[in-house]
């Protein structure tokens, strides 16, 4: 073979070499440049049980969030929404990964739970947990992995004074609630009076009963008194007769998912009403069971991070939840707005730190600071402070008068007037 002709066939190769590379890395104009990273976040959801409505929504709101931030609607307006992916990793994509966390081991569903995410499924990040006890359990295990643990939706306030370093909490807490109850009051110029905390006896309720405590004594009202019942009891008429015969004037509620039921029932078996029941709420119930359930929880007020009356007002969040109505043919929840809260912010985090190498990834969650209107939550925004509690997050207050909730705290999110005393009858419309 000439030199000329060896020259021509090491040109020919070469020029097939570079095509068949441009190839693999080009494909569509329209799509964004291949990456060969994904930041994939692990969501801990109950999936079955009682609470597996809740989970189902918390997937549906993390999956929403995934595919705002991967490219389906660039008209959003909230971060990385105008991307396909994350720019600063070259387009990676986000993927949601889900591990139950129902059943009656919480240890072992928890710690069983995250291994799974971050050792079999790669997880980056976590989000969710939704139960307080699971939460807490599942930021222990996190922490020896190392990873940003992102959660909306377990209030109790203990969970954020463990001082971790890897947990992070973006929902109000349960002393963000007790403060929005009392606020309401003075806001409505009447004193809560005769307190009493009606609360279940696990580490959650106590920490409601704390609460209510520290904050009646700084409001200069009497200390309340307490009355516990079992985390999972079924027949509550006994404590609900002890409440009675206390007569207080204000009741302070915390039930667990097994016992917010039994508690309507044992209300309504004794068709017992006092001025004013503050429920530290989930969200276990649907409206529509609150609404089944209308002459006992007539004139209730519960605590939420979002409702749906609030979002009418957040252009961002009006978007979102127009979404999650076309896609899932329901409207949207807490449990959802929350679980895509924390999603879009791990993933804001990820993008400022350019990787998903997680001690990055944390520094990028200490320096964190959303404006209000570039989240879907009814918040001042996100920041985190010493001890990675959002301090800008908002207890917003619903009453339930004629069979629905609306908003009564804080004025500039509310649409009615709280109804004090709430033991009077209320008109149906």
């Amino acid at each position: 073979m000439t030199v000329r002709r060896r020259r021509l066939t090491l040109f020919l190769v070469t020029a097939l070499a570079v095509a068949a590379a441009a190839g693999c890395t080009s494909g569509d104009d329209s799509a964004p440049a291949a990456s060969d990273q994904e930041l994939r976040i692990g969501l801990l959801a109950p999936l079955k049980g009682p609470n597996a409505g809740a989970g189902v929504e918390a997937q549906r709101g993390a999956q929403l969030a995934a595919d705002v931030i991967n490219g389906i609607n660039s008209s959003i307006p909230l971060p990385l929404a105008a991307e396909d992916g994350l720019p600063n990793l070259g387009g990676a994509r986000v993927k949601i990964v889900s591990a139950d966390t129902s059943g009656t081991d919480p240890q072992l569903i928890a710690g069983t739970a995250v291994t799974r995410l971050v050792s079999q499924e790669g997880a980056d990040a976590l989000i969710g947990a939704y139960d307080p006890e699971i939460t807490e359990l599942a930021s222990q295990r996190s922490e020896r992995f190392e990873i940003p643990f992102l959660n909306a939706d377990s209030p109790a306030t203990f969970l954020t004074e463990a001082g971790r370093d890897w947990f992070f909490r973006l929902g109000p807490s349960w002393r963000s609630a007790g403060e929005s109850f009392f606020s309401l009051l003075r806001q409505k110029g009447v004193s809560p009076g005769k307190i009493v905390v009606l609360h279940a006896a696990d580490k959650a309720g106590q920490d409601v009963l704390t609460s209510v405590r520290e904050l009646a004594e700084q409001g200069g009202y009497d200390s309340p008194t307490d009355f516990a019942f079992a985390p999972d009891a079924q027949d509550l008429l006994g404590v609900v007769d002890q409440v009675r015969a206390e007569k207080p004037d204000t009741i302070f509620l915390y039930a667990t998912s097994a016992t917010v039921e039994p508690m309507i029932r044992a209300f309504g078996a004794r068709q017992y009403r006092t001025k004013a029941v503050m429920s530290f709420g989930l969200g276990y119930l649907t409206e529509q069971r609150y609404q089944a359930s209308a002459p006992v929880v007539t004139g209730l007020t519960r605590s939420v991070s979002w409702a749906k009356e609030a979002a009418e007002r957040n252009q961002a969040a009006r978007a979102v939840a127009g979404l999650y109505q076309r896609r899932y043919n329901t409207g949207m929840t807490e449990a959802a707005a929350s679980a895509f809260t924390a999603v879009l912010t791990a993933a804001q985090a990820v993008d400022a730190a350019g990787s998903t190498q997680p001690q990055r990834v944390r520094s990028e969650l200490l320096s964190l600071n959303v404006p209000g209107d570039q989240t879907v939550m009814p918040w001042a925004g996100i920041q985190f402070d010493e001890t990675h509690q959002n301090v800008l997050a908002q207890s917003l207050v619903e009453q339930f008068i004629n069979r629905s909730f609306k908003i009564v705290y804080p004025d500039d999110a509310s649409s009615e007037k709280l109804v004090w005393p709430a033991d009077r009858p209320v008109s149906a419309p």
